[in-house]
């Protein structure tokens, strides 16, 4: 008998040890075919525990979870119609590890509300930068984060999708949780509206990671004691057109002469080719480019990005698609 409780207990012990969790889901450094970093348990089923960090996901049951302590990694969207969570809930949830057009999801899951009230993890700091590179922004996928102090550069399209930067890179922040035109008083997205902080869970459709803002209070704007005085920019970008279709026209402006790079990169990062390395005289530069790399060779068609740095440490980026 003594023998059975001793075994009973070592069992009881390992299962426990080993129970996955949801950075065992996430966690990976292998890309794809596609750029993109799928699940290591992909298409095995699972339970994993956790909290959930953003409830009623498309107007309905669907929402993100986190492990207790967040942090990289440990954020995941479950796929779910038959149980109603709120932030805070401590859930249970078995489902099959998929991979849905590159979003890592618990599909079809059943869902086990433990406990509720719990603390929510904090949200990350994150750069905007940091959630449009896959090699960067695929540890935030399905985590709670934060950017702050960003400017909005494209107004919300028909889709709900929206575009903010902090000087580093452009990201996308859509409207997974609630419509903007919905709340009251109805928020309206234009060009050049500042934002202290925007937080959101992360999702990724159609080839761009976005922030969610789960209720109007993820958008702080910035108080009234703020200084909100935009000081003359250094450096100025835009090219024309967006989309494109095989070359673009690229304008760029500077306040003073100085040396600049001008280079374009790939979705996950890459340097694809450098435009203009040299001393400029201040003033508006034009450049084209026809969608080829260092080589001359044409690039395919997609997501790409030009970001243009001074000298003097100044640098600003933007996002143009390429259509074929």
């Amino acid at each position: 008998m003594k023998r059975l409780l001793i075994l009973f207990f070592m069992l009881s012990f390992a299962v426990f040890s080993y129970a996955t969790t949801i950075y065992d889901i996430q966690y990976t450094t292998e890309a794809g075919p596609d750029g993109y970093y799928p699940s290591p348990l992909d298409g095995e089923e699972v339970t994993v525990t956790g909290i959930v960090t953003g409830a009623n996901y498309n107007n309905n049951n669907p929402f993100f979870m986190s492990d207790p302590g967040g942090g990289p990694w440990h954020g995941i969207y479950v796929y779910q119609f038959d149980t109603t969570v709120a932030l805070g809930d401590e859930v249970e949830v078995t489902g099959t590890v998929s991979e849905y057009y590159g979003l890592t999801e618990l599909g079809y899951a059943t869902v086990t509300v433990l406990s509720s009230g719990n603390p929510v993890p904090e949200p990350m700091d994150v750069s905007t930068m940091n959630l449009v590179v896959a090699a960067q922004a695929e540890q935030y996928e399905g985590c709670l984060v934060r950017v702050t102090d960003v400017e909005v550069v494209e107004a919300q399209n028909s889709y709900g999708e929206w575009y903010v930067d902090d000087g580093s890179l452009e990201c996308q922040v859509d409207d997974g949780f609630f419509y903007l035109d919905s709340v009251t008083p109805p928020i309206e997205i234009t060009v050049g509206m500042e934002w202290a902080s925007i937080t959101g869970c992360v999702d990724f459709s159609y080839d761009e990671y976005a922030i969610n803002p789960r209720t109007p209070d993820d958008l702080v704007a910035p108080s009234a004691s703020d200084d909100t005085t935009i000081p003359d920019q250094p450096l100025t970008l835009s090219n024309y057109p967006n989309p494109f279709n095989p070359e673009t026209t690229i304008t760029y402006e500077l306040r003073e002469s100085d040396n600049v790079e001008l280079v374009i990169y790939g979705i996950n990062g890459q340097k694809i080719k450098t435009l203009v390395k040299e001393k400029k005289p201040s003033g508006r530069h034009i450049i084209m480019w026809n969608g080829t790399d260092e080589n001359d060779v044409k690039v395919t068609s997609g997501i790409y990005f030009y970001k243009l740095t001074s000298n003097a440490g100044f640098s600003v980026s933007k996002k143009m698609i390429l259509l074929k």
